[in-house]
């Protein structure tokens, strides 16, 4: 049924389907947070790592474990996922939408274009979700 319509669409246009902009975004966050799961760990290491150094103590991963347990390198995982709900999805979401909107009025998207788009939707991005940086960091 689903594979007859793609049939009878492609051969109506020669160009995909476009995806709704709820779709972009909501792609954009899941993938930004599944991407953040993996990272997380490895993360929360290089923050205490950090801190270690900072204060003059050596940093071990295996006192890290053995005094916390290692779920220890998931602290912080909630304010993580909650940074890229606002950064990944923002900062896809918007690129898909300011690049849309470039080709509208200019008739094409030029590389010089699309680089002055993801600058500007990363600032963008990155404003939005200073304040989970910090929690982040925080909860490490």
């Amino acid at each position: 049924m689903f594979s007859q319509y793609l049939a009878t669409s492609a051969a109506k246009t020669s160009e995909p389907p476009k995806l709704p902009k709820s779709v972009i975004f909501a792609t954009s966050g899941i993938g930004g947070c599944m991407g953040w799961a993996v990272i997380h760990p490895f993360n929360t290491i290089a923050v205490r790592m950090s801190l270690s150094s900072m204060s003059g103590k050596p940093f071990s991963l295996n006192a890290m474990v053995a005094e916390h347990g290692i779920m220890s390198v998931y602290d912080g995982l909630s304010a993580g996922l909650a940074r890229q709900v606002f950064y990944a999805t923002s900062r896809f979401g918007l690129f898909e939408t300011f690049r849309d909107y470039a080709h509208e009025i200019r008739g094409k998207t030029d590389f010089a274009s699309r680089v002055i788009i993801g600058a500007t939707t990363g600032g963008i991005a990155a404003y939005l979700s200073c304040p989970m940086e910090v929690a982040v960091v925080r909860m490490s």
